[in-house]
């Protein structure tokens, strides 16, 4: 028999991953990859914490965050004239309503980062259509990739968010569109390896320079992502760059938040030295 946190797992793992979520309801590829790993992520950093949990839902609660699951789920039903979405929304909505129903609303309190990293996530991905500087950011990665492109003497040129690759096979257009730019993937991954950091009890100045290198890392895998996906169309063939384009960049941003969340947290979590206490001068 599954102990209570596994089972919680499951349990939360199905409200993402079900017969109507899957087969019925509209995802977003991305999100539906990001955010269940994210959270596992998190879930193995924490384990220990969660296995200590023993608030449980009374009879209430469950029936509460079962109820507004169903609700949600019937909202996105008939509020969609085609076929409905399950969407970032859905998953904190998912997210919590299985919390209450698990440990009740004082043990919401143990899964705070979680959800404020949903939350984020959901306001980041509203800022990526309001914010005219994505388009900035299509266009300056564009002129890079060919910058770097000519670099390593492959002939390619950049207009706009345009990218023109020259190969034996003849001539690529790329365009780089918001997608291409990782903004969700930077965003997301970002933003659970700061809030990780922010969680941990260190001084300040630890806290800003991992802070400061999580942004800067994220940004770099990225870059090294895209420049592989043109790689890939001139070594290859267009069929292989976006093969690359669909699967490496969760692979690359997964090792990265392992890798980092490794090194960040043993040198947060490294005891400081303490100056060497001199006798004082008596006279």
């Amino acid at each position: 028999m599954l102990s209570r946190p596994y089972l919680f797992l499951l349990l939360m793992m199905l409200a993402f991953f079900n017969p109507v979520t899957l087969f019925w309801f509209q995802t977003s590829l991305t999100f539906t990859v990001i955010v269940p790993i994210t959270l596992l992520i998190w879930f193995i950093t924490e384990w220990q914490h969660i296995v200590k949990i023993e608030k449980t839902g009374n009879r209430l609660e469950v029936l509460l965050g079962l109820g507004i699951y169903a609700i949600n789920i019937l909202r996105n039903v008939f509020s969609h004239n085609g076929r409905p979405m399950f969407g970032l929304f859905d998953m904190l909505i998912a997210f919590i309503s299985v919390c209450i129903a698990f440990y009740g609303f004082r043990g919401l309190k143990h899964f705070t980062l979680p959800t404020a990293y949903l939350t984020i996530l959901i306001v980041g991905y509203q800022l990526e259509f309001a914010i005219t500087q994505i388009a900035f950011l299509q266009n300056f990665l564009a002129h890079l990739m060919a910058s770097m492109l000519n670099f390593f003497t492959i002939r390619a040129s950049a207009n706009s968010n345009l990218v023109t690759l020259y190969t034996k096979e003849g001539v690529h257009s790329l365009v780089i569109n918001a997608d291409c730019t990782g903004f969700k993937g930077m965003l997301a991954y970002g933003s659970l390896a700061i809030l990780m950091i922010l969680d941990v009890k260190t001084t300040y100045k630890r806290k800003m320079l991992c802070t400061v290198i999580g942004l800067i890392g994220t940004f770099l895998v990225n870059i090294l992502r895209l420049f592989t996906i043109f790689l890939a169309v001139y070594f290859v063939r267009i069929e292989a760059g976006i093969a690359v384009h669909t699967y490496l960049g969760y692979t690359l941003f997964i090792a990265w938040v392992f890798v980092f969340w490794t090194i960040a947290f043993k040198y947060l979590l490294k005891p400081r030295k303490k100056t060497a206490d001199f006798p004082k001068n008596h006279k």
